[in-house]
């Protein structure tokens, strides 16, 4: 069994997948037809794609700092980094380091560092746990819409997982909110008193957020507009290049894919996460190479973004570092 672990921890067990997927990915596209759908896009419905994208990250950036700035209401020093404007800055940042590192939490850790050293790296560590959480079920609700819809197609089976993946968020969110009661971290410092410590201001947090609901509701209100936003950016950046797709499979595959982005044997899921949405794509209705172009405009959707974050990121680089004093984990 050991073994077997040893097997799926390999990062070459990643890069060979990664491998693979990416090879029968261009063995299954017509790259050049990709290419050439590109070529003739409709810079009308491009530009409409990328200000609903920017938007999108607009609101990403509001789902996040409605949480970072209620957990550091109790460190009211260097209130000057939890400005709208420092915060945007960071997320865009942080979307440059999630396109150039290996791994879906590049961006995530990048935050973790920054951010942590003024309000502590577990209170930064929950706001970024309750925001995936927001940014998931946001996709779950779209997704159980979009099944709803699309009943005759799906059949019962994935509406009910997509239900029942929505009530479990909702209920994971309601454990998180009450942690505190549930008295179990505190065996965690009986082991170790460093990550006691560190458990207890991540729980602290989340009892943070009980106290401002206002703060909950609203991150969780922006994670579900900014999905739907998101939807749309991409289904105006299809029709760019004349794909006629609805939101409603989008709302349904993406997801897909991105569990499949999960698996251990690729790279932050290079190469799956395409080949699953290219299948599902296929299995609607739509040509190979159009779905192939559609997989490849999820991946570039960021990209400008993450361009700007790299601007940010090498600006900050040339400035004097702040002398401030490091919070507590």
């Amino acid at each position: 069994m050991s073994r077997v672990r040893a097997v799926l921890n390999s990062p070459w067990l990643r890069v060979a997948g990664t491998l693979a997927g990416v090879a029968l990915l261009a063995h299954a596209i017509d790259f050049p037809k990709v290419m050439a759908s590109f070529g003739h896009a409709d810079p009308r419905w491009i530009l409409g794609a990328v200000g609903l994208s920017a938007l999108a990250v607009l609101s990403s950036v509001v789902e996040w700092g409605v949480l970072i700035r209620t957990v550091r209401s109790s460190h009211p020093s260097h209130a000057s980094l939890f400005t709208w404007r420092r915060i945007s800055s960071q997320y865009l940042q942080s979307l440059f380091f999630t396109q150039v590192l290996p791994a879906g939490v590049g961006g995530d850790a990048v935050r973790t560092v920054e951010m942590g050293r003024h309000v502590g790296h577990s209170r930064v560590l929950a706001s970024l746990a309750g925001s995936r959480m927001s940014g998931m079920l946001g996709m779950a609700i779209w997704g159980l819409a979009a099944a709803v819809l699309l009943r005759d197609w799906l059949g019962g089976g994935m509406l009910i997982a997509i239900a029942v993946l929505a009530g479990t968020i909702i209920l994971v969110w309601m454990t998180a909110l009450g942690s505190d009661h549930i008295g179990a971290h505190r065996l965690v410092g009986r082991v170790s008193a460093a990550l006691g410590r560190a458990v207890h201001t991540f729980v602290e947090a989340f009892s943070a957020y009980r106290r401002h609901p206002h703060a909950v509701a609203q991150c969780l209100l922006v994670g579900a507009v900014g999905w739907g936003v998101n939807l749309f950016a991409l289904d105006f950046a299809a029709k760019a290049i004349g794909v006629e797709l609805s939101w409603t499979v989008l709302a349904v595959c993406i997801p897909m894919g991105l569990l499949a982005a999960l698996a251990p044997f690729s790279v932050n899921g290079l190469g799956v996460r395409e080949g699953v949405l290219v299948a599902l794509l296929v299995h609607t209705g739509i040509s190979t190479a159009h779905a192939g172009a559609v997989s490849l405009l999820v991946d570039l959707q960021m990209i400008p973004f993450a361009v700007i974050g790299a601007a940010l990121w090498m600006r900050r680089r040339r400035e004097p570092a702040p002398a401030l004093v490091p919070a507590r984990i």
